[in-house]
């Protein structure tokens, strides 16, 4: 089995790494939600800006417009807002 710290940096560079490629919004912020449930399962605390980075930052380049829009609040949405 894999340690508690091996997974935990494992699913902190999946996280950091993801991008939506050719997959729909829907999947895409679903498994970015599944990645960060599994973190939260092992006790990993994962910040709710953190989450929305890595969500803005790996949609695919089409969405640069709705990502430049976001940067540009002055409050930052959550991810559930998104």
């Amino acid at each position: 089995p894999v340690s508690t710290t091996a997974r935990k940096l494992q699913l902190r560079q999946e996280l950091s790494d993801f991008r939506q490629r050719d997959m729909s919004v829907g999947d895409y912020t679903s498994k970015i939600k599944e990645i960060c449930d599994s973190l939260v399962s092992i006790d990993v605390n994962v910040k709710e800006d953190e989450v929305v980075h890595v969500f803005l930052g790996g949609l695919a380049l089409k969405f640069g417009a709705f990502r430049m829009e976001v940067c540009t609040r002055e409050n930052m949405p959550s991810f559930f807002d998104l």
